[in-house]
Formats: structure tokens, sequence, C-alpha cells
């Protein structure tokens, strides 16, 4: 009866210690998800700017590419000489700022997308080679790597330019093969360490190839590191865009940009501070949301700096 009773508690306890781990495990992944207000706000708004630049024509029912010199240097709405017709008002040569505010979110988001997936491919392919398989692969990608960090990349871009001309497909690859070396440097240095646990030596007595190894074992477990990095690259490829069409080596007009709308607006802060602020508000807020974005990804998926 006493042997009985005793292994009728261990049980009991042993199923307490079951449900307990259960219901710890289950509150730190409710814990480590939550969304912070301000994260949800961020997220917020970039949901928000990209469905308006994907619905943009419904919107507005302005032309952005449509000027008229009757009605330049228009105040927005709500200022004494404004008219609803126009939100965001004018600017000097009559284009409506709201409808290309929005346009241009299309540009912005567009090119930082495209060059992001662009960028994500090339680095993390590369990082992938030069981790693994180590040897001249590694030092040749490295040597890439370090040579394109040694020169700012804006008088690269600039010499690419001069030489090609302006365009939206060199735009696109300029900012695609801008910010690789960030995937490469940091799955190179992921690898490393994963080539030598446990798993890998299992799959690889088990007869795997090492194609099988890196996408099979080894590209699942850097997933949350290539994440991490979007965010990061997303946030500099925008910035980049808008520092090229300001100098006026990006989108040409008529086409909107937020940099070349903060350009043109320079001349005319005193007078007419509209065609500055609104593009660049829009381009401050976004850049903004996203690296708190990123940050906030950065500190849910890295274990080491993980709270609690």
């Amino acid at each position: 009866m006493m042997a009985l009773g005793a292994s009728t508690a261990e049980k009991s306890t042993a199923g307490w210690r079951t449900d307990a781990q259960g219901a710890a495990k289950t509150r730190a992944r409710k814990r480590r998800w939550r969304v912070p207000p301000l994260i949800a706000i961020c997220l917020a708004f970039l949901i928000l700017l990209t469905l308006s630049a994907i619905f943009a024509p419904l919107l507005t029912a302005q032309d952005p590419l449509k000027q008229s010199l009757a009605i330049r240097n228009r105040p927005p709405a709500w200022v004494t000489g404004g008219s609803t017709a126009h939100l965001f008002g004018t600017d000097n040569l009559g284009y409506d700022i709201f409808s290309r505010v929005l346009y241009g979110a299309r540009i912005s988001l567009g090119i930082g997308a495209i060059a992001t997936i662009i960028g994500a491919l090339i680095g993390t392919g590369a990082g992938l080679i030069a981790g693994f398989f180590r040897g001249p692969a590694e030092w040749l990608i490295m040597l890439f790597v370090d040579a394109q960090l040694a020169t700012p990349f804006l008088v690269i871009a600039i010499a690419v330019i001069a030489a090609f001309g302006k365009g939206l497909p060199i735009l696109v690859a300029l900012a695609g093969i801008s910010g690789w070396m960030l995937f490469a440097r940091a799955c190179r240095s992921t690898v490393l360490s994963l080539r030598e646990r446990e798993f890998v030596s299992a799959a690889r007595a088990l007869g795997a190839t090492n194609g099988r190894i890196l996408f099979r074992h080894i590209l699942p477990n850097i997933w949350s590191v290539i994440l991490v990095i979007v965010t990061i690259d997303l946030r500099r490829i925008i910035l980049f865009e808008a520092t090229l069409s300001f100098l006026g080596l990006g989108v040409q007009p008529p086409q909107p940009s937020w940099g070349s709308m903060i350009d043109k607006g320079r001349e005319y802060l005193d007078t007419a501070w509209w065609i500055s602020v609104f593009p660049g508000a829009a381009l401050m807020l976004t850049v903004l949301a996203v690296s708190l974005v990123g940050d906030w990804l950065r500190d849910e998926l890295d274990p080491t700096l993980r709270k609690g």
C-alpha cells in the first residue's frame, strides 16, 4: 500500500511538473512575442503606407504628373487660401503634393523591397559558401566584401550612373548590390559556428550532400539573422534612393520621388514650406518605423539580447 501510494504521488508530481513546464513555456512564448504599443503603431503605419501606395489611384483624384501653373504654390487645405482638392497643397510647378507623396511611396517601397531581395539573395548565398566551404572561396568573397566596405558606395553609384546613364533599372541594380556585404558577413559568421554542430556532423555521417546540409540544415537556422538584416537594409536602401534622387541622380522628373521633392522645395522653405515638409515627413516616419521594427525583431530573435 505504501509503495502504491508513493508511486501515485510520484506520478502526480511528475504530471504537475509536466503541466507546470508546459504552462511556463506557453507563458514564455506569449511573453516573447508580445508586441509593444510603439511597435504596433509602427507596423500599422507601414501597412497603411503600403496599402496607400498600392491603392493610390483610389485615394486621390489628382494626377501626380499633371501640372498647372495657375495653381502653383497653393497651401495645404487647412491653411488660409488652401483647397480640399489639394490636401497637401501644390508645388512651384502646380503638381499636387498629396498625390505625389502617395505615388512616391511606390518608388521608395518598391525599390526598397526589390533591392533588399537582390541583396539578400546575393549576400546569403555568398555567406553560405564562405562560411561552409572556407578556403579560397571564403578568401575571395571576403576580399570583395572588404573592398566594397572600404569604398563609399555613393561614389561608386555616381561613377556607374555617369558611365551607364540614369534610369530605374540602374538605380535598382545599384541599390541591390549596395548592401549584399551585410548579409554575407552575418551569414558567414553564423555558418562558421553551425558547421561544427552535432546535427551537421550527424547529417554528414549519414551521407548527406553539401547542398542538402546547406539548404535543409543550416539555412533554416539562419533565417532569423537574415530577417533582421532585411529590416536594416530596407531602411538604408530607402535613404539611398532618396539621396540619389535628391542629388538628381535617381528617379527623374516628372516621376515623383520623396528625395527629388525635398530638393525641389528647398528654395521655397520660407514661402511654401509644404513642398519639402510633407515628403520629408513621409521619409522620416518610414525610416523610423522600419528602424524600430528592426530593432524589436533583433531583440526578439537574438537569444543573447532576450530579456527574462
